[in-house]
């Protein structure tokens, strides 16, 4: 719960930074103090070395602090109203994302991860993406997998209540977004 709150949080924060500036007309480069001194946080990070056409800086963010940083040239997102497909140059927005897979291409190559609900932000070829939680691909255990899969399945179809029918939901959603990563995965081999 306290995960949700904190992301909640900074999803709303995002959406108030990005909706002032829109409505005072100030240009994104204008940015308050604070986030001058974050911007100058980050330029300490080293710098990745992009693949010609990785135009599109991708970090993946979760309330543990784990989190991926790097360079690319698509990315596609599981929003809450359908996959989102960014390229360098997007307009600045904002969307909610839903449990699923977002796929990024980082050296002609698609990557998946597996999200568990969030927000993204995107502004100036910077995609921020921030998540309940998130699992790389190649992390993923195939034969753990399809037994969660079945495990989730029986438990959606066993639930009376509707707060036992949500919670089965999210746990099938999870593990299908997890097989589809790991086919995925397998499917490039």
């Amino acid at each position: 719960m306290a995960r949700l709150t904190l992301l909640a949080l900074c999803g709303a924060a995002l959406l108030a930074r990005h909706t002032l500036n829109f409505v005072a007309g100030r240009a994104p480069g204008r940015a308050p103090q604070v986030s001058r001194r974050a911007e100058a946080d980050e330029e300490e990070e080293p710098e990745y070395v992009a693949a010609e056409g990785d135009r599109l800086k991708l970090k993946v963010l979760s309330p543990e602090g784990d989190g991926i940083s790097l360079a690319c040239s698509e990315v596609i997102l599981p929003s809450a109203s359908g996959q989102l497909g960014v390229l360098a140059n997007h307009a600045p927005m904002m969307s909610a994302l839903d449990t699923g897979v977002l796929r990024y291409k980082e050296d002609g190559q698609w990557k998946p991860i597996v999200v568990m609900g969030g927000f993204a932000s995107i502004d100036a070829n910077q995609l921020s993406v921030l998540v309940n939680d998130f699992e790389k691909a190649e992390d993923i255990d195939a034969e753990k997998m399809q037994s969660e899969m079945e495990a989730a399945t029986a438990l959606l179809e066993k639930a009376a209540s509707k707060k036992d029918k949500l919670e089965a939901n999210q746990k099938v959603k999870r593990a299908a977004a997890r097989m589809q990563a790991a086919m995925f995965l397998t499917r490039k081999k």
